[in-house]
This record gives structure tokens, C-alpha cells and sequence, in this order.
């Protein structure tokens, strides 16, 4: 597997590439990926150190997306009802 195909599962799964907000990091990374792909004679150690740190950030942006639910649970429903808001995580830091 390529560094682009593996990289283009990991977006695909995470669902990181549909977000407007990560468009750079996820272009970076692509061409990253292309460029690692590309080297004849193995990637130089900037662009793997590049490459690496830039996963590094996809990992983090993946990490503080949204969990992907199917359905509300019990607690989003209770929460409907009255119409109160789900802390955010500054919020809940504060407490």
C-alpha cells in the first residue's frame, strides 16, 4: 500500500476529509504523501520528518471530531426534551 492510498483510508474513515475547517492540512498531507510515494531512492529525512509531523496533526484534528452516532442516545434525548445544550469541552474543563 502507498502512503497516499493508506492516507486517503485514513481520511475516508475518519471522515476528516469532508471538513472545510482541515482542507490545508489535508492538501499538506496529500502532497506529502505523493511526494513520499514519488522518491526514487527512499524519501529524504525532512520530508519524512515533514510527513510525520503532519500526521501527527491529522491524528489530532481526527481525535477532536465530533463521535459519529446513528442514533441519539438516551442522554441526547433527555437533553431535547429540555433543551439544554451539551457542554463543550472548555466548559466542562471550567467545572
Amino acid at each position: 500500500m502507498t502512503h497516499r492510498e493508506a492516507l486517503e483510508e485514513s481520511l475516508d474513515e475518519s471522515g476528516l476529509d469532508s471538513r472545510r475547517e482541515h482542507a490545508a492540512l489535508v492538501a499538506l498531507c496529500r502532497t506529502l504523501a505523493e511526494q513520499m510515494d514519488d522518491s526514487d531512492s527512499g524519501p529524504s529525512t525532512r520530508l519524512t520528518a515533514a510527513y510525520l509531523s503532519a500526521l501527527k496533526d491529522v491524528r489530532r484534528a481526527i481525535t477532536e471530531l465530533p463521535p459519529v452516532r446513528t442514533a441519539p442516545n438516551r442522554l441526547d434525548q433527555l437533553r431535547a426534551i429540555r433543551e439544554v445544550p451539551r457542554p463543550s469541552k472548555k466548559t466542562r474543563r471550567d467545572s
